[in-house]
């Protein structure tokens, strides 16, 4: 027997109402081990956020910065930088580019 359309629908917009929770989520608890200074714990959680579902490009810039706040505070200037690079060429009209440009150490 076979599902009714109806019914597949509901099971799909189930499943992405799940991923975006999980994305959600893991945004929020990576942004609270940051402030702990966890810092393994946040790029676990950003990862996780990464993998959830498909993210907005204002989502995608606002991880990336978290990423690279992080990489900066475990003393990996190098990765930090590039990431900062990354989200002025290809977010520098959003605020996280705005941001990265205020970070972004010239070597």
């Amino acid at each position: 027997m076979k599902l009714p359309t109806i019914a597949l629908l509901a099971v799909a917009l189930s499943l992405g109402a799940c991923a975006n929770l999980i994305q959600t989520a893991s945004i929020s608890e990576a942004y609270k081990h940051y402030e702990r200074q966890q810092y393994d714990r946040t790029l676990e959680l950003i990862t996780q956020a990464e993998n959830a579902e498909e993210m907005s490009d204002e989502t995608k810039a606002e991880l990336t910065y978290l990423k690279a706040m992080t990489y900066e505070d475990l003393g990996e200037a190098e990765t930090a930088n590039t990431l900062y690079e990354y989200l002025v060429q290809e977010h520098g009209n959003s605020q996280y580019g705005y941001l990265a440009v205020k970070n972004l150490k010239v070597n």
